[in-house]
């Protein structure tokens, strides 16, 4: 209940992450229509891509949903991984186009002009508030689910609230000191100082994601969490035939195989089982606890 709890929020907060941004996206190309300025063009081929990028993990987000219940267990978490590494690229991507249209800018600077710089200001305030409200809950449901897609999710709002501020300080700042040539340079330098924050922001979904696209044994600290819980267990079975474990994108999947005696009753045994799994996936973040029994028999 509580696992479908969850992806209903994450397809909530998806969706409406959508919603706003196609509606940001369409203010932002009206603004750019009706001003001549550097760091609105940039604004508005980033809010597209942002947009795609949001889009995206959407997609993914129903995609786990429909998957979470059936027998795709690994192959979602790779889909986590990936939908993380398509958002980076598509932040790369954003990067270059801002960063040589600043460039372009910086050699040939121009003053902003035109109504469309007043509805981007607008803008920029109302967004400023409604991507940093979505970075917040991304964060918090990346934090207790171990989701590498809203961990994405929660850097690209963080990237989106920030270039929201910086360019309405650009705006503002261009329009103020427009009386001094210097200030046409606000433009560009601001779109730089923006394309520096998705830098960061795609580097760390790279560092982390390709990281967890490959499966792995897990961390030490969830071994020994492991063996810990099995000594608690100790009086309760007859031996222990091996334990398999590995990590796949934001899940771990951990099999254990007991042997219990014989003459142990289903009734005797089930409790056992069921306090072992659930108090390793409470302790081990993501996990998915399997338990194999067998009866020792007398030769």
């Amino acid at each position: 209940m509580s696992n479908h709890s969850n992806s209903d929020g994450q397809i909530h907060s998806g969706k409406s992450g959508v919603i706003a941004g196609f509606i940001d996206l369409l203010v932002t190309l009206s603004a750019l229509a009706f001003a001549s300025s550097s760091v609105l063009l940039a604004d508005s081929l980033k809010t597209l891509l942002e947009f795609i990028a949001v889009l995206l993990a959407w997609m993914a987000m129903r995609r786990i949903e429909q998957g979470a219940n059936h027998q795709f267990n690994y192959g979602v978490g790779k889909l986590e991984n990936l939908s993380s590494l398509v958002t980076g690229i598509l932040m790369l991507v954003c990067l270059l186009i801002i960063g040589g249209n600043a460039v372009m800018h910086i050699i040939e600077p121009s003053a902003i002009s035109g109504p469309g710089v007043w509805i981007s200001m607008a803008v920029q305030i109302v967004y400023s508030f409604v991507n940093g409200k979505f970075y917040l809950q991304n964060k918090r449901m990346a934090k207790a689910q171990a989701s590498p897609l809203l961990a994405s999710q929660a850097s690209l709002f963080f990237t989106k609230a920030f270039g929201n501020v910086f360019i309405l300080l650009s705006l503002v700042s261009s329009l103020a000191l427009s009386d001094y040539s210097w200030s046409y340079y606000i433009d560009p330098v601001a779109s730089l100082i923006i394309a520096a924050s998705i830098l960061v922001g795609a580097l760390g979904i790279f560092s982390s994601s390709i990281f967890d696209l490959l499966d792995r044994s897990l961390e030490e600290a969830d071994q020994i969490t492991i063996m810990r819980e099995l000594a608690l267990h100790f009086d309760d079975f007859e031996c222990l035939h091996g334990i398999r474990s590995r990590r796949s994108g934001s899940e771990a999947f951990v099999e254990i195989y007991l042997e219990f005696a014989a003459e142990k009753k289903v009734s005797e045994i089930q409790p056992v089982i069921d306090h072992l799994r659930s108090s390793l996936e409470a302790a081990i973040q993501g996990a998915r606890v399997t338990i194999g029994l067998t009866t020792k028999t007398e030769v």
